[in-house]
């Protein structure tokens, strides 16, 4: 009797991308053109043969993000385990990327408002009228605060 030892994580890992690419593979099969139309759920599939759930830790947010919204657009099998697992394991990475995103602390260095002014202030400023200093008396240019 020779007992077979467990799979390491990382063969796990490829072994059930497989899975799930071969479940989408079927999936993008019953539409001529899906993958044309579904691009990112294209490039997953590959992926996910190639390198198995790597694929999606790999994967930028914003492409984390589209292949979830396109994942969510079909009509997923509930009885398809590998695509179920699929769609959980996809939105739950984008669900904690965006928690990790929410707790950055507010940094007014890499934030850009945008305010709307009327062409009154636009030409004001354009003219050089406009004050060169905000209220705690630094310059609008960044450059420190002069005596006055």
């Amino acid at each position: 009797m020779s007992l077979t030892p467990p799979a390491s994580p990382a063969t796990q890992d490829r072994l059930r991308g497989r899975l799930m690419a071969e479940a989408l593979g079927r999936l993008l099969d019953r539409v001529r053109g899906s993958r044309e139309v579904l691009p990112h759920l294209a490039a997953l599939e590959r992926g996910l043969l190639a390198e198995g759930l790597p694929a999606l830790v790999a994967a930028s947010t914003p492409v984390l993000g589209r292949i979830a919204s396109q994942l969510a657009s079909l009509p997923l099998p509930e009885d398809d385990k590998p695509l179920q697992d699929l769609l959980h394991h996809v939105m739950d990475s984008l669900e904690a990327r965006r928690a990790e995103v929410s707790n950055e602390p507010f940094d007014i260095e890499k934030t850009v408002v945008i305010e709307e002014i009327s062409h009154t202030d636009f030409m004001t400023i354009q003219r050089s009228e406009a004050p060169t200093e905000i209220d705690d008396g630094r310059s609008l240019d960044g450059r420190p605060a002069q005596p006055r």
